[in-house]
């Protein structure tokens, strides 16, 4: 559902992934605020770490995107998070990336929509005007999204922000998986922090190697035991 609302205009159906509860509360108060629109909340269904403080959830409910680590404007890579889960996998990305001097920003995306390409006047007044979506999404910087969707659809709605297969990548949902756990169900489709490593090698041009060990490249491969080699740096027993 959260695809398809996606695709309509984005001044009227609002798609907003909180990624704390200090998110959603801000999220649901923005929404009540509203007169003739349509807010979808897509919510975490179990607990999660608590990433924004109130002041910055209400800055979010507002703009729909911010900076939580990094520089954009001089890292290496973007780390683009659309949802709770996928935003704690970008964070242990990051500390890779960082521990093997790769310079990283995290950006969430709560609300993709006011960052798309508008389509009449009245959706162009409530996007972002060019300025402030370079100012989060420099267009020389590589990066790698990882959303709460399927991808494709994602990158379809916001070509504003896709600087082309070479530089930009995003990891998502492929309809796999069944009844898993949230490590499991990541696993399952590819979004863990050691594939978001392993995709942002290939953005940046370096080698898959120089930032994944070998035992955590078998498991991105599907010839390890993601169990017992990536499950632990998420500080999840396996």
């Amino acid at each position: 559902m959260a695809e398809a609302l996606l695709g309509e205009m984005a001044d009227i159906s609002r798609v907003v992934f909180p990624p704390d509860a200090n998110g959603a509360a801000a999220a649901l108060a923005h929404a009540y605020a509203q007169r003739g629109t349509v807010t979808t909340l897509v919510v975490p269904k179990r607990p999660v770490p608590h990433e924004l403080t109130p002041q910055q959830a209400q800055s979010l409910a507002v703009t729909g995107a911010t900076c939580l680590a990094g520089d954009p404007a001089t890292a290496a890579i973007l780390l683009v998070a659309t949802g709770a889960y996928q935003l704690q996998e970008v964070r242990r990305a990051r500390a890779r990336l960082v521990e093997r001097n790769v310079s990283a920003a995290i950006l969430y995306l709560g609300e993709p929509g006011r960052f798309r390409t508008p389509r009449d006047p009245a959706e162009a007044r409530y996007v972002h005007p060019d300025s402030e979506v370079q100012a989060l999404f420099p267009l020389d910087r590589p990066r790698v999204f990882v959303t709460h969707t399927r991808p494709e659809p994602f990158l379809g709605a916001l070509r504003r922000l896709d600087t082309g297969p070479a530089t930009t990548a995003a990891l998502g949902f492929v309809n796999r998986g069944g009844t898993l756990d949230v490590p499991g169900l990541l696993f399952a489709n590819r979004s863990t922090w050691a594939h978001v490593v392993d995709t942002a090698a290939g953005v940046l041009g370096k080698s898959r190697d120089s930032l994944l060990s070998d035992a955590e490249l078998a498991a991105v491969d599907g010839r390890g035991d993601p169990a017992t080699i990536l499950r632990p740096a998420t500080g999840l027993a396996p």
